[in-house]
Formats: structure tokens, C-alpha cells, sequence
């Protein structure tokens, strides 16, 4: 029995995630920068935003290091040469491909993708304010607080010889898979702009819509392993002990899905919910009159400069939660069981959430009677501070902080923390980021790189799952298309007549700048 298949294999719809180190900062990162910060929305460099789609995969864990002849990457995506492949064509994998940390405990794995659909926002300039629309899917693969043995069978399956005959005690890991649609409503305002200090706020509000959700918090797990007397290949595993919860949604929620204001806005998804984002942004503007300019008699800010030495961002993320109700659909239960006795092959050809939830059934004997129909997810709430640098009207240097503010016991989603820091150079039609991390809980090292032209962007977090750079523990990659409206000032004589304001060196000379 190999627990690895059970967890993963058992789930094949993709799950998603949200980082995107290398566009997210960006001034021309347009409802990209939104999921970091809803402020993000207003005083941009565009005049409208248009989203046309956008898709990322992340993969993180701090337990197990990628050894083998081919990426992580490749892996995940099937795209493994034929010399590592079997003949039937699937993909060769040896234990031996996984440098294991043994001894370490409460290890972490995140695993996800996004999907960004259309969004769109545009900026009302004189009023000072913006609204935008967004919509995407998301989900997220959550393990956490899983101890050395059950980490190692994730690996290797049951056939470790190290456990024949041993009792194995105090085991215990959380379990979470999400996967959800979300739209959004954004407004942004500016609160001050008066002098060098600007300051301005959003808020997005939010309606989720649950498809996919299992999980499992096993707070106490005793088992031992013995090889099968007559198969020796094979091994037989009893639980003398199990405490914990167990949840699942049956896959008729994925079956009834449909792009209808009906299941978006309505009631026949089989999880509602609502959240909220809300971010303030402080710029600190030590030039501000060099921005300054008279446009048809009256003055105003040029808005297609960055006029930031430096800007501050903080925002509170995912605030809110969604209920699954739909009685048919969802279960949850409390599991107290002892002497469980798990013959060879139990959960191995399992592929299905129902398979899967009618074998536990079986297995730990647990009556329909016992389930609840209802419950709760949260939403995974986080922190999120920004600092931006600007070194000069290209370069820019950001640092990035986003904290986990879930508990990660609950059936909450986690948006693992990470701290990373985020060089680039940038400009109206192009620009170049290369995002340092630390990433998982602050606990893995990675570098990415991403680049956009135009209205293309693709990138990175972490290259080391792509190039098998010093035994990688995850991967990561985006990219998205958009259309670009840009901030401009006017060509023609006859539409302004558009004067920039004197600096304070010009004024003391008594000298005056004037443009069409």
C-alpha cells in the first residue's frame, strides 16, 4: 500500500496557488498586483487593464529533495525523454530518486496552480479612484505537522523492511485539498496626495464558490508493518490506533459545474462563501512637483511616471470562509478506532475521491449515520507587506513578506509564508525580475527569473525543480496574456496645452519648463 498514490494520484484535478513573485510588484503588473495588494488597483501606469487568461504550478516541500536523471518539472508535466520511460510509456521512478530528511519533524508540501481568468480594471484619473473585476480558480494541496514515519511512507510505500515488526507510535499529519472559482469586486481611492506623502487604499470583495475538498487531520496514529507471510512482496498493516477527522466531498461536485450565473452567483455550487481583501499604500514622493504639470488651464499629476523614492504596502488577504451544505455531497466526521487491519492492496487501485471514500468506510468501519453534512473552510487569511525601492526611473527593488494567519490544524487553506526579495528592471513595453525566496514557511531557498514584452509575461520562482540544481524540493512557473492600455499625455496642440510645474531649484534661478 503506498500512501503516496492515496494522496496524490487519488486527486488528479489540478489545485492552485498564488505567488507570481516576478510580476506581482511590478508598476505594470495590472490586476496581477491585486492579489497582493487591492491598493495595488489605483494611480497606475495604465489607463484600463484588460486580463486575458493567466496559469501558474508551484510545488514546495521541505522533507524530500529531487534526485533523479529528470526535472520535477518534467514530471509534473509528462514531459520526461523516452530513455527515462518504461515500455508501456510511463515514467520510470525509483525510491532512490528521493534524498529523504529522515529525522526531521512536522514536515511541510504545498502543491497547487492557479488559473486566472478575464479580469478587468480601469482608473478614473480626476476622481481619483479605480474599480476593477476579476475572476480565477484556485485550490490548494495542504500537508503540514507530519511526522518522520508517515513522511517516509509517503515516499516509499509500506515496503520499508527498517519497519517489519515495529510498533510505530505518536504519527500524526493534517491533510488539506481545496479547489474553489472566486470573483471579485475591486475599488481603489486615493486617501492623500499632497506634497511628497500619497497615500491610498483598496478593498475587493469577494463570492467563492467550493468544488473539491478533502481532508484529514490524523492527531494520533499507532500502526506497525509486517510482511506478508506467503507474499513476501507484499505487506499487511495494522492500526491499533486512530484518532482524528476525516472529510470529503464526492466528485459529483466537479460533474456539476457550469460556467452559469446560476452556479457563479447563485445557489448550485455545493460551497458558498464570501471574502475580502483590504490594503493601504503609502509613497513617499521627495520630487513631487518635478511630476507636476498644467493641463487645460488646470494642474494635475503626470500620471505615466513613477513618482515613488520608496512605497509601503500592507494588506490583510482571503479574509472570510465557505460553507459546504449540500447534503448529498459533503461529509465530515470524527475517527476514534482501534485494531484496524489493512490487508495488501487495499488502497492501490483507488483513483476516485467516491472510490476512496467508500474504501475508508469499509476499512474503519464508519457508518453514514456518524458523518455531518455540513462544515466550514476558511479562507487562507494572510499578511501581506510590500516595500518597494525605486534606484532609478528602471531600476526598482522590492521586498516582499507574506504571513500565514491560519491555523494550520483547522480545515482552513494555508498560503504557506515566505519572505522574499525581488530585483528588476522595468519599463513601459518590457521589463526583467529575478525573485530570491524564502519560500514553505520560510524554510526553502529558491531563485526564479521572469520577463514580460508587451502584454506576455513568463516566469519563474523557483528554477531549481527545472534544472535539478542542488537536489530542488519544489518548482514553480507562470505566465499570462493581457491587453495594455496606457497612461498618456496628450501629442496634439489643439486637445491641451500641458505645462510642467517649476522644481525648486528652477523656481530659485527663476526659470520656468514649458511642453506641449
Amino acid at each position: 500500500m503506498r500512501f503516496w498514490i492515496v494522496f496524490i494520484l487519488l486527486f488528479p484535478t489540478k489545485t492552485f496557488s498564488q505567488q507570481w513573485l516576478g510580476i506581482a510588484p511590478s508598476n505594470y503588473s495590472g490586476t496581477y498586483g491585486i492579489y497582493q495588494n487591492p491598493a495595488n488597483i489605483v494611480d497606475t501606469r495604465y489607463k484600463a487593464f484588460i486580463n486575458l487568461a493567466g496559469g501558474n504550478i508551484d510545488f514546495s516541500n521541505n522533507y524530500a529533495g529531487w534526485n533523479a536523471p529528470y526535472s520535477i518539472f518534467g514530471m509534473m508535466t509528462n514531459t520526461v525523454k523516452s530513455q527515462h520511460r518504461a515500455a508501456n510509456g510511463l515514467i520510470i521512478y525509483r525510491n532512490s530518486y528521493i534524498n529523504q530528511s529522515f529525522d526531521k519533524p512536522n514536515s511541510t508540501a504545498f502543491l497547487g496552480a492557479e488559473a486566472k481568468a478575464p479580469a478587468f480594471m480601469y482608473n478614473f484619473d480626476k476622481a481619483k479612484f479605480a474599480i476593477g473585476i476579476t475572476s480565477r480558480a484556485r485550490g490548494m494541496v495542504n500537508v503540514s505537522k507530519l511526522s518522520p514515519d508517515i513522511a517516509r511512507i509517503l515516499v516509499e510505500g509500506t515496503t520499508i523492511p527498517d519497519f517489519y515488526g515495529k510498533p510505530k507510535t505518536d504519527n500524526h499529519f493534517n491533510f488539506n485539498l481545496n479547489v474553489y472559482t472566486e470573483l471579485g469586486a475591486t475599488i481603489g481611492l486615493v486617501l492623500r496626495e499632497q506634497d511628497q506623502d500619497f497615500m491610498k487604499i483598496g478593498l475587493t470583495f469577494k463570492r467563492v464558490n467550493g468544488m473539491i475538498n478533502s481532508h484529514i487531520r490524523a492527531d494520533d496514529i499507532d500502526f506497525q508493518i509486517d510482511q506478508h507471510p506467503t507474499r513476501p512482496k507484499r505487506q499487511n498493516v495494522m492500526i491499533s490506533e486512530a484518532k482524528g477527522i476525516f472529510g470529503i466531498v464526492s466528485e459529483d461536485a466537479i460533474a456539476g459545474f457550469s460556467v452559469t450565473p446560476d452556479w457563479l452567483v447563485g445557489n448550485l455550487s455545493p460551497a458558498i462563501g464570501y471574502g475580502a481583501d483590504i490594503g493601504f499604500v503609502y509613497e513617499f514622493r521627495p520630487e513631487f512637483d518635478k511630476y507636476d504639470m498644467r493641463l487645460k488651464g488646470k494642474w494635475a499629476t503626470d500620471g505615466t511616471k513613477n513618482k515613488y523614492k520608496y512605497k509601503l504596502g500592507v494588506a490583510l488577504l482571503d479574509i472570510g470562509q465557505m460553507k459546504y451544505k449540500k447534503l448529498d455531497l459533503a461529509r465530515t466526521a470524527p475517527i476514534d478506532r482501534t485494531n484496524i487491519f489493512i490487508p495488501p492492496g487495499t488502497f492501490t487501485e483507488i483513483k476516485t475521491q467516491d472510490k476512496f471514500f467508500i474504501t475508508f468506510n469499509s476499512t474503519f468501519s464508519v457508518a453514514e449515520s456518524e458523518y455531518q453534512n455540513t462544515f466550514a473552510v476558511p479562507l487562507p487569511t494572510a499578511l501581506s507587506v510590500s516595500f518597494d525601492y525605486k534606484y532609478s526611473e528602471k531600476i526598482y527593488i522590492n521586498a516582499y513578506l507574506l504571513q500565514n494567519l491560519q491555523n494550520p490544524t483547522s480545515k482552513a487553506m494555508i498560503q504557506p509564508s515566505m519572505l522574499a526579495v525581488t530585483p528588476r528592471i522595468e519599463n513601459k513595453w518590457w521589463e526583467v525580475s529575478m525573485p530570491i525566496a524564502l519560500q514553505n514557511g520560510y524554510r526553502n531557498l529558491t531563485v526564479g527569473i521572469a520577463g514580460r514584452i508587451g502584454g506576455f509575461f513568463i516566469g519563474s520562482d523557483n528554477l531549481f525543480g527545472f534544472f535539478n540544481f542542488g537536489s530542488p524540493r519544489g518548482v514553480s512557473a507562470y505566465t499570462g496574456l493581457f491587453i495594455p492600455i496606457y497612461k498618456k499625455l496628450p501629442k496634439n496642440p489643439n486637445e491641451c496645452y500641458s505645462e510642467f510645474s517649476p522644481s525648486f531649484m528652477d523656481k530659485l534661478r527663476g526659470k520656468r519648463k514649458k511642453k506641449k
